[in-house]
């Protein structure tokens, strides 16, 4: 028997992988890696195309409700959820996919920027902010800022570990 919800969200993931892989006029953006099986936390990494080591994080929320009468995607993400993301070191986002089972490739999918504490869940997500190439390009030099203010990269320098050779 197939797991409905399971599949929904599976079908999300994938449309999510492919919308970063899209060619954009600056070229292709990122290099998705879905996790797979049922990592608590992310369900995908992408590494920036042209600057390999600046990586960011996405956990998929895929709904067929569409959208409320305020204009927010209808999905829900608990709060220990969005605790979690937010605690990565790394730029981590939250993707509703507005999936169109009779053709997913019309489906859409809205970002924000996981980040801080937060006091609830969220049952719906803004759509203010469309993964469509525009904001394709302004994710990836997001991410590409976040590194090159991040001193992570000199910390794992000075570091010492036992396993040093």
């Amino acid at each position: 028997m197939l797991d409905e919800g399971n599949k929904i969200g599976d079908i999300g993931e994938l449309l999510l992988s492919l919308f970063l892989s899209q060619k954009t006029n600056e070229g292709y953006l990122f290099n998705p890696l879905l996790i797979g099986g049922k990592w608590p936390t992310m369900d995908i990494y992408a590494e920036v195309s042209q600057d390999p080591g600046k990586f960011c994080f996405f956990q998929v929320k895929t709904t067929l409700r569409g959208c409320n009468a305020k204009g927010n995607l209808q999905i829900k993400v608990p709060k220990i959820k969005l605790e979690r993301l937010a605690q990565y070191h790394a730029p981590s986002y939250l993707v509703g996919i507005d999936l169109k089972l009779d053709n997913p490739f019309q489906s859409k999918a809205y970002i924000a920027a996981i980040r801080g504490a937060h006091e609830y869940g969220m049952s719906s997500l803004s759509t203010a902010y469309e993964l469509n190439e525009e904001n394709l390009i302004r994710l990836r030099d997001e991410v590409i800022e976040f590194w090159q203010h991040s001193n992570l990269l000199d910390t794992k320098t000075v570091y010492r570990s036992i396993f040093d050779i």
